[in-house]
């Protein structure tokens, strides 16, 4: 019995200061009681909802979710009554997703081309910033940079895997650190054909024409909408 409580005093420990966090980073520092107009970080979501005018139901995808509210894309049709998708590297970032948006299907897991172990480089379990590009890493990291080996999986894979298998993607956001172009490249779209996409550049000021992530979406007939210096924005009639 005396090897059994200090585990159990841990495992106590771990979840009373996961939900301390979870408080913390949702009601404290993020004030999510507070009405905004926006929640994305470059004012996107107001192009994203405008194109999507009134509608109420609809299913959104978003790779690289990070934070349910801040810096988040789809916040804004949540709130409208849309239901879909998060994917995070992060498991804390996913705690959060099922503290506050409960009723999306929320996932920890990388998004490749292939499914299989791969290594992921980051700084801190929670940062906006996590690659599976370790000549990324080293760009933007200033520091110590961390790994671990995690499961990559197709996009494909992951919604087949749900309730919405074969259900045509409303709106596809994806903040992948790099990994942008493999998934875009890994998507259906014969099934999964997103009627608005939008993409981090993670070369950012970059015009839209000027990216491979345009080159790869042209073919499927997608076009231009909208274009910040971090996100571009391309739709399909």
């Amino acid at each position: 019995m005396r090897k059994i409580e200090p585990i159990l005093d841990n495992r106590m420990f771990k979840k009373t200061y996961n939900f301390f966090h979870i408080i913390h980073n949702l009601f404290i520092k993020e004030k999510i009681f507070f009405k905004r107009e926006t929640y994305s970080q470059d004012k996107s979501d107001l192009e994203i909802k405008k194109f999507f005018d009134n509608k109420n139901d609809g299913f959104f995808v978003d790779v690289g979710c990070f934070h349910p509210t801040r810096m988040n894309n789809t916040y804004l049709l949540y709130k409208k009554g849309w239901r879909g998708i998060n994917i995070d590297l992060s498991q804390f970032s996913i705690d959060l997703f099922n503290y506050l948006r409960p009723e999306d299907i929320n996932i920890t897991t990388a998004v490749s081309d292939k499914i299989g172990d791969t290594k992921v480089y980051f700084q801190k379990n929670f940062s906006v910033i996590s690659t599976l590009k370790k000549k990324l890493a080293e760009k933007r990291f200033q520091g110590k940079i961390n790994e671990k080996i995690i499961t990559t999986n197709t996009l494909k894979n992951i919604i087949n895997n749900t309730k919405f298998k074969n259900t045509s993607i409303d709106f596809l956001s994806i903040d992948a650190e790099g990994m942008d172009e493999v998934i875009l490249k890994s998507l259906d779209f014969q099934i999964y054909r997103p009627k608005l996409i939008c993409v981090e550049d993670s070369m950012y000021n970059r015009k839209y024409n000027e990216t491979n992530l345009y080159k790869i979406l042209k073919p499927h007939g997608y076009r231009h909408l909208w274009s910040s210096m971090v996100n571009h924005l391309f739709y399909i009639n």
